[in-house]
């Protein structure tokens, strides 16, 4: 991945206006250590009560974790406790914007954190860009992979979960350049791919065919959703000029996040423009009726799980959908399982080369 300069954001608003220049990845974590101490102690009790060996004492001692004082941000600053959220984002926000706290309640009583750093250029989608520290317990947080609904500046926003890549791509990167990964240009290579491409990629109504496609290893549908969402939900005359002399996008969709038909396309863009892709948009349309259809069918199939025969797929998904994983393990299948997925993933691969031919003529 050989890699362009993306615009920085070395005047933008996302850290202490008076630091020049703004704080290293390292600074910030060193900054932010007190905080994150705390909350492992705080998670430390929870997941002992979770287990159910917590006793009286254990929320005593909890109560009196969230009410010490904390510095965060150096001694200069007003100590805050974790009691009181909104203080311990106005203390963040004085270190960087960037760093965000979410806090959540587990089983209605406990807390489950989330501090993280998020997104902070103004023509930026909201993306989650690192998670710096997940409590062990956690409620619905992460219900979708691709997305958290993060409570920011006094409402609740959806932002993209690119922190899922960064480990991957920190390999990544390390590898191409021998050494070490640049956490800036992680940064930078996490946002523009959020921007150009999975912002439109990725929409809250896939939520349902994505976790559907995880369990039943439907590999070529979620392939091809990811492609018809990007196609549609894009200006592909701007993505083709944004991606002018830059590897890194593209790259990015053939070793990360792994989605070749989308990395094809890119390529494409960034080399011929989107000027020869006329005929792309209706393709694509038309494919995506196809997809809905083979996966109606798909969720309208009967005996697909020992012991849930009768039942057509749709009602054992929606029923237990938050257990889904484990309701409908592989050693639960039957022949039709087999024969549904493979008639889903033969449609979802035939779809994809309808798409990857409108490309390539």
């Amino acid at each position: 991945m050989s890699r362009k300069k993306h615009k920085k954001r070395t005047q933008a608003w996302d850290y202490a206006w008076w630091e020049e220049p703004k704080p290293s990845r390292e600074g910030l974590l060193r900054r932010v250590e007190p905080l994150v101490a705390q909350i492992r102690r705080v998670d430390e009790v929870v997941d002992k009560i979770a287990q159910g060996e917590g006793r009286v004492a254990d929320l005593v001692g909890l109560e009196q974790i969230l009410v010490q004082p904390i510095a965060v941000g150096g001694s200069s600053r007003q100590p805050v406790t974790l009691s009181q959220p909104a203080g311990v984002r106005s203390a963040l926000s004085f270190i960087a914007r960037e760093l965000h706290l979410e806090v959540q309640a587990v089983d209605g009583q406990y807390p489950c954190y989330l501090l993280c750093r998020v997104s902070s250029g103004w023509d930026s989608p909201d993306a989650i860009l690192e998670e710096l520290h997940i409590s062990t317990v956690q409620n619905e947080l992460f219900a979708d992979s691709r997305f958290l609904v993060l409570l920011r500046n006094g409402r609740s926003r959806t932002f993209l979960r690119m922190s899922s890549f960064r480990t991957e791509l920190n390999k990544h990167l390390a590898g191409a350049a021998g050494g070490d990964a640049d956490d800036e240009a992680c940064d930078d290579i996490l946002e523009a791919v959020a921007k150009l491409v999975l912002d439109a990629a990725w929409y809250e109504d896939q939520r349902l065919p994505f976790a559907v496609a995880d369990v039943f290893h439907l590999d070529s549908l979620r392939l091809a959703l990811e492609l018809v969402g990007f196609i549609l939900g894009s200006d592909l005359y701007h993505v083709a000029a944004s991606l002018r002399d830059d590897e890194d996008i593209a790259g990015f969709f053939e070793h990360v996040h792994k989605n070749r038909p989308l990395a094809s396309l890119l390529r494409h863009l960034q080399c011929r423009g989107a000027a020869s892709l006329a005929d792309l948009e209706t393709e694509a349309r038309e494919v995506f009726l196809d997809l809905n259809q083979a996966f109606s069918a798909f969720m309208s199939t009967t005996g697909v799980l020992r012991g849930l025969e009768g039942l057509e797929l749709y009602k054992i998904v929606l029923g237990s959908f938050g257990n889904l994983e484990t309701i409908a393990d592989r050693e639960h299948w039957t022949t039709r399982t087999e024969d549904a997925v493979q008639a889903v993933e033969a449609c979802s691969k035939a779809c994809l080369e309808r798409l990857s031919g409108s490309v390539r003529e």
